[in-house]
């Protein structure tokens, strides 16, 4: 096998010498039209004729940084003169892509009520365009209801396919992520690359996945991640209560953002002014919720909080075990590592990735894969004060704020109470926008809801657990 061969051809019916590196990838062309290809970065796949090859490229126009521009999707052709050039040409450049070790057969679910209900034109429009460019086999799926994703992934044959792709918001990634744990074979399961395509309200881990290459978040720049076939693992927080158990890859919230989030939902049909709308009601009546909060710090956070050693409903230590962490029980007591809170709350929330969502980067220290949660405290502050701070989350300058408190944890412990001053105990536990737990009085039937709203929560990371396709 040649590392580079060099041959006069037409691309794009001009006369030019190329020149391809199948050590290198990269495809380059001079003459009469100048350009180039490194087939990894810029290629989504080839087809051929008898004569000729096309390039289905997807490139950065010339010098465009990732972050400062779009790709464009274009077919490069090239014509040989001979069957035996032709067949050259094709074949190293096919190896070479091959030896990427591309995903070929992919399950592609689509969530028709994701945010604007626009999952399933965003998958016309992007993503198969560029699924087929590539050369990727699709079996397609739409979720039907809530949880149907789950259903659907835990009697499914995964020797079938090389990834499962979620064109929705964040809630179908989570569901896929629960039925992948509660199969028998979920060791090998969990193994499987899952992706994410932005189609929904938040995208906060597209947007976390995407943001980390310095690319922008749309379903095109998500899409051809996958194609590329990079992966990373990342972080799952395993929450129990009794005999229940969920598996989160975003957040965990209670206090204000949770109210927000599931209680402007009966403002919808302001689109997405519903949100900001919502944030100064609840700014103008701002509710502290009274609660016990204990958490094992990661290193450097020791100081945080105050020591604990005493005892919650059901005590428990961190043990390590391999790369995952996980809540044991020990003496009905904590050991001297934990730290603990109390008293009343504007806010508590957990965060596994960078950006809650799209445009609200709550945790910009957070890591994908790092054994922790960034957790994020609010106590007190000042109503306009608080305006001010949750504007700044948008670049995550909020960290700096002297009311918010920043800690990096290994376990987390959560005892919810009711609003301080008021008849009704209200109140949400908000797992990656799903409503688990609600207090007596709080909006919303709560007969589906997996958890109660008062007993203790428990929270620990099994570290790098799951895998996901990343741009890097």
């Amino acid at each position: 096998m040649e590392e580079t061969i060099q041959e006069e051809v037409l691309i794009d019916n001009l006369r030019v010498k190329a020149s391809f590196s199948s050590s290198s990838g990269l495809l380059k062309w001079t003459g009469q039209g100048n350009g180039s290809l490194i087939l990894e970065k810029d290629l989504l796949g080839i087809s051929t004729g008898p004569l000729t090859i096309t390039l289905h490229a997807f490139q950065l126009p010339n010098n465009a940084c990732c972050g400062d521009s779009q790709r464009l999707r274009r077919d490069i052709v090239i014509d040989f003169d001979l069957p035996a050039s032709h067949n050259l040409w094709h074949n190293e450049i096919q190896n070479c892509l091959n030896s990427y070790g591309r995903p070929k057969r992919l399950l592609l679910l689509v969530n028709p009520f994701s945010g604007k209900k626009g999952a399933q034109s965003v998958y016309k429009a992007v993503v198969e365009p560029l699924l087929k460019a590539a050369g990727i086999h699709i079996t397609l799926r739409e979720t039907k209801f809530q949880r149907h994703a789950e259903e659907l992934v835990k009697s499914l044959n995964l020797t079938q396919f090389d990834g499962i792709v979620c064109v929705s918001g964040d809630g179908i990634l989570v569901e896929v992520l629960n039925g992948l744990m509660k199969r028998e074979d979920w060791e090998q399961a969990i193994k499987t690359p899952l992706g994410i395509v932005p189609a929904g309200t938040g995208n906060g881990m597209a947007k976390s996945l995407l943001d980390a290459a310095g690319e922008p978040c749309d379903a095109s720049n998500a899409t051809f991640a996958v194609i590329r076939g990079h992966t990373q693992s990342l972080d799952v927080a395993k929450v129990v209560q009794g005999n229940v158990i969920f598996h989160s890859l975003l957040l965990l919230t209670w206090g204000f953002i949770a109210d927000v989030d599931i209680e402007s939902e009966k403002f919808r049909w302001l689109g997405s002014l519903r949100l900001d709308f919502y944030t100064l009601l609840r700014i103008m009546w701002l509710r502290h919720y009274d609660g016990k909060l204990a958490y094992l710090p990661a290193p450097g956070y020791e100081e945080t909080g105050r020591p604990y050693t005493g005892e919650l409903h059901s005590e428990a230590e961190v043990k390590s075990e391999g790369n995952h962490s996980d809540i044991r029980h020990k003496n009905g007591k904590y050991t001297s590592d934990w730290r603990y809170m109390d008293g009343a709350f504007i806010m508590v929330s957990l965060q596994n990735v960078p950006w809650a969502s799209q445009d609200f980067l709550a945790a910009p220290f957070a890591k994908f894969s790092d054994g922790c949660l960034d957790m994020i405290i609010l106590r007190d502050c000042p109503q306009w004060t608080l305006l001010n701070l949750l504007m700044t989350m948008q670049n995550g300058n909020s960290v700096k704020s002297k009311y918010l408190e920043y800690v990096k944890v290994k376990a987390f412990r959560l005892s919810p109470g009711g609003r301080i001053g008021s008849d009704v105990q209200g109140g949400y536990i908000d797992l990656d926008g799903e409503v688990v737990a609600r207090g007596v009085g709080a909006e919303g039937d709560g007969s589906k809801d997996l958890m109660l709203y008062g007993p203790t929560i428990d929270v620990s990371i099994l570290r790098g657990l799951a895998t996901v396709f990343s741009p890097v």
